[in-house]
């Protein structure tokens, strides 16, 4: 049994913690001051670790929210923000009890995706991510750990439970929607998809402007609730269902590392295929100051995030600018360890962009 020292004591109460400790030099004081043999501290000392580790097991056990609490539906979504909107949606706006949201955090439009389903393939990506984008590193040392929650969490919800998945028009919540119907193949549970960048534009009677909302993420809690509350509960089929499952595996078994959402399809790029248009957003600054002096490498990937349709992150980004640098279109001022540490610029004064 391997006991991670820190994640036990983050998970104990300060009583726990006194009370353990009082234990152990209880039985220090013994060792020392009467005829307690060592082997039987030694052993003592094993069961009380024991009892500890047992005690975290069933706390971070996700069965328990189950058996602890009357959970009546759960949500499932992509990313952190989405599931802080939701969760306000849910408990501020609508006010409603027993819904558990689940999220399944990444950035799914960027990076391998080869296997993920599998130990290898989560080795893969995590190693990937390490070597090509500037993460935190307490997020990259708890990715793997991070993930296998997750899929216990999903295993762990009993086959009663209806599920909402919620998605948008973007290449990495719609990865994530079949990878999330393939941790789902063995289960049950009624599945209703809802679509909410697309439910939009219908419950609110508004035209997207410029791809906004992009992704669940952008969708204030209000109407976020709205949404909720119109959108149809018909559940999707099995049939649809195996379609999602199949294009998971499909995708997953590609060794290219860039997911769009173009036409109603996920394409599966090479890396290098957002490089022109972070060139021409080079141009159009140097164009507005009028100059090709340095710039702050975030101003650049700003206004790349800000006018781009697809959803890949800013740390993917930065990334193919730090390799704009490695292959000479662009000079660098500063060390690249994050984005606000260096300026970026042209080599050469003329850039010539050939695609689109």
């Amino acid at each position: 049994m391997k006991l991670d020292t820190d994640k036990v004591l983050q998970s104990l109460t300060e009583e726990e913690i006194y009370s353990f400790m009082r234990n152990v030099l209880l039985r220090l004081d013994f060792l020392e001051t009467t005829e307690y043999p060592e082997k039987q501290f030694i052993k003592d000392i094993i069961n009380l670790k024991k009892r500890y580790w047992e005690m975290y097991e069933h706390r971070t056990d996700p069965r328990r929210d189950y058996e602890d609490q009357q959970v009546s539906k759960v949500h499932i979504v992509f990313d952190p923000s989405s599931s802080g909107t939701l969760k306000v949606a849910l408990r501020d706006v609508l006010a409603v009890e027993g819904e558990k949201v689940i999220a399944i955090s990444d950035t799914f439009s960027v990076g391998p995706i080869w296997q993920l389903h599998t130990e290898e393939g989560l080795q893969n990506r995590k190693e990937w991510l390490f070597y090509h984008i500037n993460l935190d590193e307490e997020y990259m040392d708890d990715y793997r750990e991070k993930f296998t929650k997750v899929r216990a969490q999903i295993d762990a919800i009993p086959d009663d439970i209806p599920i909402n998945i919620w998605y948008g028009d973007n290449g990495h919540e719609q990865t994530g929607v079949r990878l999330a119907l393939y941790l789902l193949k063995e289960k049950s549970n009624p599945i209703i998809m809802i679509n909410a960048t697309k439910e939009y534009s219908t419950v609110f009677s508004e035209k997207r402007t410029d791809g906004y909302p992009l992704k669940v993420a952008e969708i204030i809690p209000e109407k976020l609730a709205a949404i909720y509350q119109e959108t149809s509960t018909k559940e999707i089929t099995l049939v649809q269902r195996r379609e999602l499952e199949e294009e998971w595996l499909t995708l997953s078994e590609s060794d290219k590392k860039l997911r769009l959402w173009q036409n109603g399809h996920i394409h599966s790029v090479s890396e290098d295929y957002l490089d022109n248009f972070i060139i021409q957003s080079m141009e159009k600054l140097n164009k507005e100051r009028k100059n090709n002096d340095f710039i702050k490498s975030a101003r650049l990937i700003g206004e790349v995030i800000g006018h781009s349709l697809q959803v890949v992150g800013d740390g993917f980004i930065e990334y193919r600018v730090r390799e704009l640098i490695v292959n000479g279109i662009f000079d660098i001022k500063g060390v690249p360890k994050a984005m606000r540490f260096y300026e970026v610029k042209f080599r050469s004064p003329q850039i010539l962009t050939g695609k689109d």
